[in-house]
């Protein structure tokens, strides 16, 4: 541990805006990684949370009773046009040199707490704006400040006093000294106790785990989640000590994936404690009814599937490691054990026709009795991704990159073949209701995904 910085008041903040539906994991991880290797002061405050509770109080009283949810949909629907509303309008004064909604309210949340130094973790693009308002502020107040995140863009790096890309580079930061890797601690649990977890828009908290450091398959061309980082798995105990100290006993493992042989073990370790989980897969065929059925008894509850397509010939050029046959085989093998099934699903890969995307609605209806929730998007190109870096390969003819105020250039592109973007969307909405009809839980919970995992019995 490095000692003399005692002195130092660190504050680690999140910011809105995102869905307040769980203690957010970097800041955590950020403030037990910090506690564990130097002797600073650190605090951590969620102003997503808080802004929330300050804006939409009624819906954080709905959210948190289930017995109020015989119109779910409703009121979740209401809710989402509110808060597009909300942020799109709080954005606007940001980009046109003023200051977001609650920005007074917020900025004092973070002064009362008299850092020197605030950290700002940028997990998402929505939460830029907010990012550039409070670093503008606080540079002409002469606070320190500090941004890292994978939504960190180069506009926010300039307001910043640093821009840093990991847990060592802050941790240097901090104490003012070049950190000693070989004796660095990273066993530590991860202390979410520091949150108010009764405070979130769920009716029991939810708790992000994660359980490596990136995707082990590292191979869909549409990702850009995993960069150069090295696959490596955390620590089992680790990660049984993380659930144990929380206290809770709802937990949504955050990997973008997990081979099936560390998902056992795993398995094995949540299963004598009781608790009800969640997390994300590609359908492969290991995952056959022994294994699924395994799981099941460990308290997985739900599982979020990478399915994508339900044509061969798209789930190739995606690269995706999957075949329709294999999928079909697991989205019923994970019914028939009692895992609720989310599907993911994704529209207009470059190349891919309207045939095709027809294949995959038929293969929807087809398999609707393994399927309980369907969350359909349309493909986006985004840089450090294999098709943004070959777009050649995969029948992308122009790239145009249009500059934003405060966010990265957006990116729009033209196919050789298949439909465009804007029809991918025209064909995705002209089959809504057949994509709705499929559900067997509220569209609107892939919203709240932590509310399908609350509401499950057993």
């Amino acid at each position: 541990m490095v000692k003399g910085t005692d002195t130092k008041r660190i504050l680690l903040a999140y910011l809105p805006f995102c869905t307040p539906a769980s203690p957010p994991y970097s800041v955590t991880y950020l403030y037990s990684f910090l506690k564990a290797n130097c002797d600073a002061q650190v605090r951590v405050l969620d102003l997503n949370l808080e802004f929330h509770k300050l804006k939409f109080p009624e819906y954080l009283e709905y959210y948190q009773d289930m017995t109020k949810w015989d119109d779910y949909d409703k009121k979740t629907t209401e809710y989402k046009e509110l808060t597009k509303k909300t942020y799109s309008e709080s954005n606007k004064k940001v980009v046109e040199g003023g200051k977001p909604e609650l920005f007074e309210e917020l900025l004092g949340m973070i002064l009362d707490r008299k850092p020197d130094i605030v950290a700002f973790s940028i997990v998402y693009s929505s939460q830029a704006f907010y990012a550039y308002a409070l670093l503008k502020e606080l540079k002409s107040r002469g606070v320190k400040t500090v941004v890292g995140g994978p939504a960190v863009n180069e506009k926010l790096t300039k307001l910043a006093s640093a821009s840093l890309k990991n847990e060592i580079e802050l941790l240097s930061y901090v104490t003012g000294k070049e950190a000693e890797h070989d004796r660095l601690k990273f066993d530590f649990p991860i202390d979410f106790t520091q949150h108010d977890l009764k405070g979130y828009f769920t009716p029991h908290p939810v708790i992000p785990i994660k359980t490596s450091t990136t995707c082990p398959y590292k191979g869909c061309a549409f990702c850009s989640h995993y960069g150069r980082m090295p696959y490596f798995e955390y620590h089992i105990e680790t990660i049984k000590k993380n659930v144990m100290m929380s206290g809770q006993k709802h937990f949504f493992i955050i990997d973008d994936g997990m081979p099936p042989t560390r998902l056992l073990k795993i398995a094995e370790a949540l299963a004598p404690l009781g608790v009800r989980w969640t997390c994300q897969l590609r359908p492969t065929k290991e995952l056959d009814p022994a294994l699924m059925k395994k799981l099941r008894e460990s308290g997985l509850a739900m599982v979020l599937w990478g399915v994508e397509s339900g044509s061969d010939r798209v789930l190739k050029m995606m690269n995706k490691g999957t075949n329709v046959k294999d999928i079909e085989k697991v989205l019923s093998a994970s019914h028939a054990a009692g895992i609720k099934n989310i599907t993911f699903i994704m529209f207009g890969f470059p190349t891919e026709t309207r045939e095709e995307a027809a294949e995959t609605i038929e293969f929807l209806k087809k398999n609707s009795a393994n399927i309980d929730l369907v969350s359909s998007s349309v493909f986006g190109l985004q840089k450090g991704t294999a098709i943004y870096n070959k777009p050649d390969q995969y029948g992308i003819i122009h790239i145009t990159e249009t500059q934003r105020t405060v966010l990265e250039p957006s990116i729009s592109y033209e196919v050789e073949a298949g439909m465009t973007q804007k029809q991918a969307d025209t064909f995705r909405d002209g089959h809504k209701k057949t994509l709705e009809k499929i559900n067997r839980y509220p569209k609107t919970m892939n919203f709240f995904r932590e509310h399908m995992l609350c509401s499950i019995d057993g």
